[in-house]
């Protein structure tokens, strides 16, 4: 590795130069907010003799015989930006716009373009992605120019700059010349561009968790190959995500690692990742792929129409993305033939009921995603998952207790009465009852876009305030009636007229034109058949409901005995189990990988040296505080971390109590700690 300083211009000097942004870099991102700053800084130099230093510029050295090729591993923005000024000069100088005594056949020849060379190396910055495009057209007329682009917006900002003689070209171009940087030029083969892009402070626009894995896939094969494994694998990875990449990646990982990394930490995971498990990048990039088209069927689910795609905006309507990474692995042994499209339905179908119960019952949803991480490693660990593939994800979904349950009839049905549906979320009350009108329903009502164009909406049968009428009709607890009753599932419905229906009486609104008894709303269905609204009515139209509800989402039944013993997943959440008497299999805490344990002292033990390395003197002062510790002879039933010692003579419970004590105390989640046992 070279590094010198120079002269900005001196760097672009060179006949046969050429700079290529690498297809693993980012587009170009520098918006007017940056280009403003550069153009003030530029004034100021102009008005004195200092020089001003740009940072660094760091590339790999390419002799192709022909030309010198850069390729800009750090510093594009920068590079970009001062090509787009300098051909902006040169445009408003060859134009006659402005006038100035600067050699406008310099900045084109020396600066911006290789002359002798061949077209398509002309130019010679060579941009990533669409850039190319745009910044070629603006060294051709105007109606070239390629609009909406930031290479074309930030061109024209310095021009209109320029030619509004904030400075003039002498005195601009004299500011350009005093720019400095750093050059790093890194030999090629010998140093390692990855290692250095990583410990650079860049000024400009952070890099996302995509950049920086792309850029660590790419960066260490050759142009050539960077440039094909881009065109057939990364550009397709990013439009099959919608060019959420990052989460795409996330998700990936969890599949393969069973660990769901921090948002920001994506990046971090992956290159660990990379490095233990990967030998060969092109492989890894065709399973990249792969995924990636299993996550564009996710996605876009609601522009397709296909059984598998309705199943799954279901889920996306329940917004329960943590069930990605699942839904993934079974489109990926759908494809490897180990299920059929029927068994994806199904086992899409059973989570739509398991998360949308655990909503109505108010199931805490902190555990879902650890739920699902596990999910395929626990359906495979049964010998025979290929033959009872379905029935082994119903025996274990059924067979999770806590906050890990799915709710059973009973629990469900009494929620689902009593609940509160008219204040629930939107979505989800959408999602009720939409699903509650189209079961079975072979002409089905999208209640969703009628309710968006306001052709339908929400209708409290008992209205919310209540006239004489209906305080007569509702009898003398009309009060209790009113306040228990309102917004409940009983006396929900809908309507294209609950403007017209208002207070009305229940008759008048069962009887109007276009009321009750004209519907073709099943949800209307049972009104046409009442003569009065009160308590008993009410309750008997929730309760068939409720049995219609259970039925929509059904209760999954498996028949399916296990073998093999049973694993369960806890977090310290789960505070109302005992484990008292339960073996312990293994933990993970925080993203950490799986740790295997022996015994709960020894999950008590690795868990506080894991906290002791977060923060020493946080964990001491806690663990002082709450006299978990001692000072003195070393104890048989102890833990020694550094100079103290923490007392481990205790029971299940009293392991895990000062487990929570500690890491909430630290400011860490609860169910940042889980562990498996049998």
């Amino acid at each position: 590795m070279k590094a010198k300083e120079k002269k900005f211009l001196h760097f672009l000097e060179g006949s046969d130069k050429h700079f290529v942004i690498p297809v693993y870099q980012r587009n170009y991102d520098w918006k007017k907010e940056q280009c403003k700053q550069l153009f003030d800084d530029l004034l100021d130099i102009g008005n004195s003799d200092r020089t001003h230093f740009l940072g660094s510029i760091v590339s790999i050295y390419h002799d192709d015989g022909d030309d010198r090729e850069y390729l800009i591993i750090d510093g594009q923005q920068r590079l970009t930006t001062l090509s787009l000024l300098l051909l902006a000069i040169y445009k408003l100088i060859d134009q006659d716009i402005v006038q100035s005594s600067v050699n406008k056949t310099q900045i084109i020849d020396e600066y911006l373009i290789n002359k002798y060379s061949e077209d398509d190396k002309k130019i010679r910055l060579k941009p990533v992605k669409n850039d190319k495009n745009a910044f070629s057209a603006l060294f051709k007329d105007e109606n070239s120019y390629l609009q909406e682009t930031n290479i074309t917006l930030n061109y024209q900002y310095f021009y209109d700059r320029i030619t509004n003689d904030e400075i003039s070209v002498d005195n601009l171009f004299y500011a350009v010349k005093q720019l400095v940087i750093v050059e790093i030029e890194l030999k090629n083969g010998e140093d390692d561009p990855q290692l250095i892009f990583e410990s650079l402070n860049s000024t400009g626009l952070d890099l996302t968790e995509a950049d920086k894995v792309r850029n660590f896939i790419l960066m260490k094969e050759s142009p050539t190959v960077q440039e094909q494994f881009y065109i057939d694998f990364w550009n397709k990875i990013e439009i099959n995500t919608n060019y959420n990449v990052s989460n795409f990646i996330r998700d990936y990982l969890t599949i393969k690692e069973r660990i769901i990394p921090n948002k920001n930490k994506v990046y971090i995971h992956f290159k660990r990742y990379v490095l233990e498990n990967v030998t060969d990048t092109k492989l890894l990039l065709i399973d990249l792929l792969k995924f990636s088209s299993f996550y564009k069927k996710i996605i876009n689910s609601k522009e397709q129409n296909d059984k598998i795609s309705i199943v799954v905006n279901k889920i996306n309507r329940l917004e329960s993305i943590v069930t990605y990474p699942f839904i993934m692995e079974v489109f990926n042994d759908h494809k490897d033939s180990i299920i059929s499209e029927g068994d994806v339905v199904s086992i899409l179908e059973i989570i739509v009921t398991f998360v949308f119960r655990r909503l109505i019952c108010e199931v805490p949803t902190n555990s879902l995603n650890k739920i699902f991480m596990t999910m395929g490693r626990e359906i495979k660990k049964h010998n025979d998952y290929e033959d009872n593939y379905v029935d082994i994800f119903k025996y274990i979904l059924t067979h999770k207790r806590l906050s890990q349950r799915m709710p059973e009839n009973d629990e469900f049905g009494s929620k689902i009465v009593k609940k509160d549906v008219y204040n629930f979320k939107s979505k989800n009350k959408l999602f009720l009852l939409e699903q509650l009108e189209n079961f079975n329903n072979k002409e089905r009502v999208d209640i969703e876009s009628l309710i968006d164009n306001n052709d339908l909406s929400i209708e409290h049968i008992m209205p919310q305030t209540l006239t004489s009428k209906w305080r007569e009709s509702l009898g003398v607890n009309f009060a209790e009636i009113h306040e228990e009753y309102l917004n409940t599932l009983g006396n929900i419905t809908l309507t294209g007229y609950n403007s017209s229906m208002s207070n009305k009486p229940f008759l008048e609104k069962r009887n109007m034109e276009k009321g009750f008894k004209e519907s073709r709303l099943y949800l209307n269905k049972s009104l046409c058949e009442v003569e009065h609204w009160d308590e008993d009515t009410i309750v008997s139209r929730a309760k068939s409901l409720e049995n219609r509800a259970l039925k929509v989402w059904g209760y999954p039944i498996s028949n399916y005995e296990s073998a093999d013993e049973i694993l369960k997943l806890f977090t310290l959440d789960d505070d109302n189990k005992s484990f008292t008497g339960e073996k312990i299999i293994s933990f993970k805490f925080m993203e950490e990988k799986e740790k295997k344990v022996n015994s709960w002292k020894e999950l008590y033990k690795k868990v506080c040296l894991i906290l002791y390395e977060l923060d020493p003197i946080k964990f001491k002062q806690i663990t002082t505080d709450y006299t978990f510790t001692y000072n003195g002879d070393i104890l048989k039933d102890s833990i020694k971390i550094d100079n103290f010692q923490i007392y481990s003579n205790l029971n299940i419970e009293s392991f895990l109590s000062r487990l929570r004590i500690i890491v909430k105390e630290m400011e860490l989640e609860l169910d940042d700690l889980s562990f498996i046992i049998k």
